[in-house]
């Protein structure tokens, strides 16, 4: 279920709490050591992180999940250290890469020294928290050294979905009416010049602004053609009008957005 919190101006899911036990189940994997070690890139976040910081760069992921995005890192010569608080994926990550730096922690209150980060990566993190992630800026700008980059990815109120609640397309409420179904939280969309303004005020300068996943976007919010994009988003069929595709819908339809900015 989607719902519109006008007093918000975010869009939030609802169908199963995006809690620790729920991650350890999300990201259990057959292979995890196979996974992890084949990971050397994400076509996205890993092409930004080379492009503004140099390798050696201490580098933090917060909610690093299964931990390939750490390794990569790592492969490619950053010092990276991962946080999550999905305490039987850590072990997990531990025993089938025991030379990557992960560790057991909460991105809202990190057990990370100030101003000792080069970089932060949170991809797909802050959009979880009901309460909202002033907390989780926070503790982003406390732990990076003046002049450290922050690459934060987020689901993202796209033309598309404006254009839905402007029809009223979702069901519209306030965050007091809904409060009751917190329980069943999963995620927000957020505005992303909402994002980006919160985090000035916290003492970032935007530097780049990139909209991700078109085409996850649009098979998402258009059930009309749900079933075909998603053979398509799957790889099933037509491998190779993705990337055409991705393109066509990236402006209108994007799923998510990311931010980088820089510690004034």
């Amino acid at each position: 279920m989607k719902v519109y919190l006008v007093d918000k101006k975010m869009l939030a899911y609802f169908k199963e709490q995006a809690s620790p036990l729920f991650w350890d189940a999300h990201w259990q994997i057959d292979d995890l050591k196979t996974y992890i070690s084949s990971f050397r890139s994400d076509g996205t976040v890993i092409p930004m992180v080379k492009k503004y910081l140099p390798t050696g760069s201490v580098i933090l992921e917060g909610g690093c999940g299964r931990g390939q995005l750490v390794h990569a890192l790592q492969y490619l010569g950053y010092k990276a250290i991962g946080v999550d608080n999905a305490p039987k994926t850590i072990l997990k990550i531990k025993e089938a890469v025991p030379d990557l730096d992960i560790r057991y922690g909460d991105v809202r209150k990190l057990n990370i020294e100030t101003d000792s980060l080069d970089g932060y990566i949170s991809i797909g993190v802050i959009e979880h928290f009901w309460e909202g992630y002033q907390s989780i800026l926070s503790e982003m700008y406390r732990s990076l050294k003046i002049g450290g980059i922050l690459f934060l990815s987020f689901p993202s109120l796209s033309p598309l979905r404006k254009f839905k609640i402007a029809c009223r397309i979702y069901q519209l409420s306030t965050s007091n009416l809904v409060n009751s179904q917190a329980s069943t939280f999963y995620q927000f969309a957020l505005d992303y010049r909402t994002v980006t303004n919160e985090c000035s005020n916290f003492g970032f300068k935007l530097i780049k602004i990139k909209h991700t996943n078109g085409l996850k976007g649009f098979k998402d919010e258009v059930a009309l053609f749900r079933n075909y994009f998603q053979d398509v988003f799957d790889g099933k069929k037509h491998k190779a009008l993705r990337p055409w595709l991705e393109i066509a819908l990236r402006n209108f339809a994007f799923h998510s957005t990311l931010l980088v900015l820089k510690k004034g």
